[in-house]
C-alpha cells in the first residue's frame, strides 16, 4: 500500500488522456479485487467486517422482475471498475451507494446519447440520473444516493476526467426521525416498532424451551442482545472469554447496629465491541439475568467448539487438511499421497459411495464423474490425483475469505478461532450435515430469520418461535428483528431516566443526539414530562426542587437552593453547584470547590457521592505523601499536610451526610464561612488580628445543632 501514490492528472485540459491514464493506473498498479479476476471479471465482492459479502455487479439497473441488468457497455465499464478500485483502495466501505450511482449514470448515458461514455456526462444526463434515482429509491435511501452522486461528480472534476459538469447539490434532505414524528404514519410506525411485553416474554420462552442446536444458538444470541442496547452485527466480535467478574464495594447499613459497613459484591460484565466508532465497552449485566447470560455463553461455546477446532487448525497448519472424525485414512497417511474417491468423499462429507466399485480409484476423472458439483471441478482442475494438501489449500482459501482480516479479527485484535459465535457451514441445515472442516460466523440476516423475518421472506418456513410452538397473542407468527431489541432497551432506559451520556456510551453510540432515534415512548409520556416542567414550582426551597430540575434537564436557580435574595442560575461543578456571582468578580479558588463557602452539595444529586469518593481517594493519597515528606524533613511539607488534612476532613464530612439514610434527599450542604479561609484572612491571622473559628453560621438550616457541632468537630479533629 505504501508504494501506491494517489492519481495526479498531468493533462488538465485533455480529459480523454486523463481518463486513459486513470484506467491504466487502476488496472495495472492497484491490486484490490485482483484475486477475484480483476478487470476480467464483472462481479466483485466486498467482504464486510461480519464476513458478509457485498456483491458489485457491473451491469445496468435491473428491470422489474429481474435480479440483474444488462452488462455495462464499453468504454464505461472500464471507467466504472477503475473508479471502484481506486475508491476502495483508499477507503474500503460498503459499495452499495457507489454502485447505484454508476449503474444509473451508465443507463442515463445510453438513454440520452446511446453511448456509455463518461466524457459525455453533462447537465442533460445529470437530470436523467436524478430522475432515475428518484424513481428507483425510497425516501430513506435517496439522501445517501444523493450524497454519493455529489461526491462522484466532484471526483470527475478533480481528476479532470470531465470538466464540463455543472455544479450539483444534493436536493434530497436527510429523512426525518420517525421516532420523533407526530404524523399518523409515524405514530403507527412507533407503535409497531416497539416490542410489547409479550414479545419480550416470547424471547425468554424460546431460550427456556430450546432443545436443538439451531434453537439454542439463536435464542442465546437474542439473550446476549438483551444485556444492553446493542447491534446484532456486534455479536460477531464476541469471544469465548467475553464474560468476566469484578468485585465492587458499597456502603450498606447494618440493621442491628445502624452502622454503615462495607459490602463486596461480584458484578458480571461482558466485553463488547461497538460498531460505528463506539469502541470497546465493558457492559455490566444485571444480577437478575447474570445466570441466564452465563448459560447463553455456555451454549454458544459448546455449539461452536467443532468450528473453533477447525479454525485453529487452519490458522496454525494452513498447508495440512484438518483430519476430522469423518476422515477414513490412517493417521500415517502422507499429506501429499493420492486420495481415493472414497477418502476424498469422506474428507468433504460427501455422499457415501463405499459400495461403488470405483471408490478405491485415485483417478480424478472418476471423482468428477461421481460428483458433478462445480466446486469439485474447480478443485481438481487438470490434476491426475488429489491430496490432502490440495484439500487444505482449497478449504483455507474458501473460508478465510469470510474474514477480511484473516487470521485475526482486526477490530478486537483476537484470532478468529476465539470467536464465540463461530459455527460450521450447514451447522443448522435441515437436510445436509455440517461440513466438519469448515468455519463461518452466521450473519445478521440469519439471526433475523430465526426471530421471524423468514415468515415474511419465505412464507411457510419455520422460525425459532414457530419450531417451539410460541405464537403471538392473536395466534399469528411472531416476527422480531434484532434492532427492535436494541430500541426496546433504549426506550426502557429513557423511561428509567438514565443519563443521556451513560445511555449513549452503554449502547455504543458516538453521538448523544442519536438516543432520540431509539426513544419510542408514546406522546402521552412526553406530555407528562412537559407537565412536570410546568408544575416545577418553588414551594420547597430545601434542594428538592433542584433535584427535580436535574431530572428534567432544566437549569437550577439560586431560589431552588434556598437563596431567595439571588436571581439567576447556578453553575454545575463535579460535586454540586457553584453559587459564586460571576458578574462581580472572577473565581479566586482555582477549582477548589469543596473547601469554598460558595459551593453547595445537594443530597440525592446523581453521581455526587461517586465523584466525592474518587476525590477522597486522591486527597488521601496526597495526604499520605505529605506525611512521609514531613517525616523525612522536607521543607514546607507541614503546610501541605495541614492543607490536605483539612480538605480530606471536609470530604469525609460531606460523605457522612450524603450517605446518611436518615437525612432526606434535597438537603443542601455548605461549608461554614469561618472555615473558608481567604488570602486576606491568612495575612491577618499571621499578625494575630483575627479570632479563632466560631460556630455562628450553620452548614445548612436543616441540620440541627448537634449535627452542626459534630461537623465542626470532625473538621477540626481531621487536622
Amino acid at each position: 500500500m505504501s508504494e501506491v501514490i494517489p492519481f495526479v492528472p498531468k493533462h488538465e485540459l485533455n480529459c480523454q488522456k486523463n481518463l486513459n491514464d486513470f484506467i491504466f493506473r487502476a488496472k495495472h498498479q492497484l491490486t484490490i479485487y485482483e484475486d477475484q479476476g480483476g478487470f476480467s471479471s464483472s462481479n466483485w465482492k466486498h467482504y464486510l467486517a461480519n464476513g458478509r459479502a457485498q456483491s458489485m455487479e457491473f451491469s445496468g439497473l435491473a428491470e422489474k422482475g429481474r435480479k440483474t441488468g444488462s452488462p455495462m457497455e464499453l468504454p464505461f465499464v472500464n471507467f466504472a471498475k477503475a473508479y471502484v478500485r481506486d475508491s476502495q483502495t483508499w477507503n474500503a466501505t460498503n459499495p452499495g451507494n457507489m454502485m447505484m450511482v454508476l449503474k444509473t449514470c451508465h443507463d442515463a448515458l445510453l438513454f440520452i446519447y446511446s453511448k456509455a461514455d463518461i466524457l459525455l456526462l453533462d447537465g442533460i444526463v445529470l437530470r436523467k440520473i436524478t430522475d432515475m434515482i428518484y424513481e428507483r429509491s425510497s425516501e430513506s435511501s435517496r439522501y445517501r444516493y444523493g450524497q454519493m452522486l455529489e461526491k462522484f461528480l466532484e471526483d470527475l472534476r478533480l481528476l479532470k476526467i470531465n470538466i464540463t459538469i455543472p455544479i450539483w447539490k444534493n436536493p434530497w434532505k436527510r429523512p426525518g426521525n420517525k421516532a420523533q414524528g407526530t404524523s399518523e404514519e409515524d405514530r403507527k410506525w412507533q407503535e409497531d416498532r416497539l416490542l410489547t411485553s409479550f414479545d419480550i416474554t416470547a424471547l425468554a420462552d424460546a431460550f427456556r424451551l430450546a432443545k436443538t442446536p439451531y434453537q439454542k444458538f439463536y435464542s442465546a444470541q437474542a439473550v446476549l442482545l438483551m444485556c444492553a442496547p446493542s447491534r446484532g452485527g456486534e455479536l460477531s466480535f464476541l469471544t469465548v472469554d467475553c464474560l468476566f467478574e469484578e468485585t465492587h464495594s458499597e456502603k450498606v447499613r447494618n440493621q442491628a447496629s445502624q452502622q454503615l459497613e462495607d459490602k463486596e459484591t461480584e458484578i458480571l460484565y461482558i466485553r463488547w465491541k461497538a460498531e460505528k466508532g463506539g469502541g470497546f465497552i465493558s457492559k455490566p449485566v444485571h444480577p437478575l439475568i447474570a445466570p441466564t447470560i452465563k448459560e447463553a455463553v455456555k451454549r454458544l461455546i459448546e455449539i461452536g467448539e467443532p468450528a473453533r477446532k477447525a479454525t485453529k487448525w487452519a490458522i496454525e497448519k494452513p498447508s495440512q487438511f484438518y483430519r476430522h472424525d469423518g476422515c477414513i485414512t490412517s493417521k500415517e497417511h502422507d499429506e501429499d499421497a493420492p486420495l481415493t474417491v472414497g477418502e476424498f468423499a469422506a474428507a468433504f462429507n460427501l455422499v457415501d459411495i463405499s459400495k461403488n466399485l470405483e471408490s478405491t480409484s485415485t483417478n480424478t476423472k472418476v471423482i468428477k464423474k461421481l460428483y458433478r458439483q462445480k466446486w469439485v471441478a474447480n478443485l481438481i482442475g487438470a490434476k491426475r490425483y488429489v491430496t490432502y494438501r490440495d484439500l487444505a489449500q482449497f478449504t483455507v482459501e474458501k473460508y478465510k475469505k469470510k474474514f477480511p482480516s484473516w487470521p485475526q479479527i482486526a477490530e478486537i485484535d483476537k484470532p478468529i478461532c476465539d470467536l464465540l459465535c463461530l459455527v460450521r457451514e450447514n451447522e443448522f441445515h435441515i437436510e445436509f450435515a455440517p461440513k466438519k472442516y469448515s468455519f463461518e460466523c452466521p450473519n445478521l440476516n440469519l439471526l433475523n430469520d430465526a426471530l421471524g423475518a423468514i415468515h415474511q421472506r419465505l412464507p411457510g418456513t419455520h422460525s425459532l418461535f414457530s419450531e417451539l410452538g410460541v405464537k403471538n397473542e392473536d395466534g399469528a407468527e411472531i416476527v422480531i428483528s434484532s434492532h427492535q431489541i436494541r430500541v426496546w432497551l433504549s426506550t426502557m432506559a429513557e423511561r428509567g431516566e438514565m443519563d443521556s451520556l451513560d445511555l449513549a456510551m452503554f449502547a455504543g453510540r458516538s453521538r448523544i443526539e442519536d438516543n432520540r432515534a431509539y426513544d419510542l415512548r408514546p406522546m402521552s409520556e412526553f406530555k407528562a414530562e412537559s407537565r412536570k416542567l410546568l408544575e416545577l414550582g418553588l414551594e420547597s426551597l430545601d434542594g428538592t426542587t433542584a433535584l427535580e430540575a436535574v431530572k428534567v434537564n432544566v437549569p437550577v436557580t439560586f431560589e431552588m437552593l434556598g437563596r431567595k435574595d439571588r436571581i439567576g442560575t447556578v453553575q454545575v461543578s463535579g460535586y454540586g453547584y457553584c453559587e459564586h456571582d460571576w458578574t462581580m468578580t472572577p473565581c479566586t479558588k482555582a477549582g477548589e470547590c469543596i473547601s469554598c463557602k460558595e459551593h453547595a452539595c445537594v443530597k440525592g444529586l446523581p453521581k455526587n457521592v461517586e465523584h466525592l469518593k474518587q476525590l477522597e481517594d486522591a486527597v488521601q493519597n496526597e495526604l499520605n505523601r505529605a506525611a512521609v515528606a514531613m517525616q523525612e524533613g522536607f521543607h514546607g511539607a507541614n503546610t501541605w499536610l495541614i492543607y490536605h488534612g483539612k480538605k480530606l476532613a471536609i470530604i469525609k464530612t460531606l460523605l457522612k451526610y450524603l450517605e446518611d439514610d436518615k437525612l432526606p434527599d434535597g438537603l443542601v450542604l455548605r461549608i461554614p464561612e469561618e472555615l473558608d479561609v481567604s488570602l486576606t484572612k491568612i495575612a491577618l491571622g499571621e499578625q494575630n488580628l483575627i479570632n479563632k473559628v466560631d460556630e455562628k453560621n450553620p452548614m445548612s438550616e436543616q441540620i440541627v445543632n448537634e449535627s452542626k457541632n459534630s461537623f465542626l468537630a470532625l473538621l477540626q479533629g481531621g487536622l
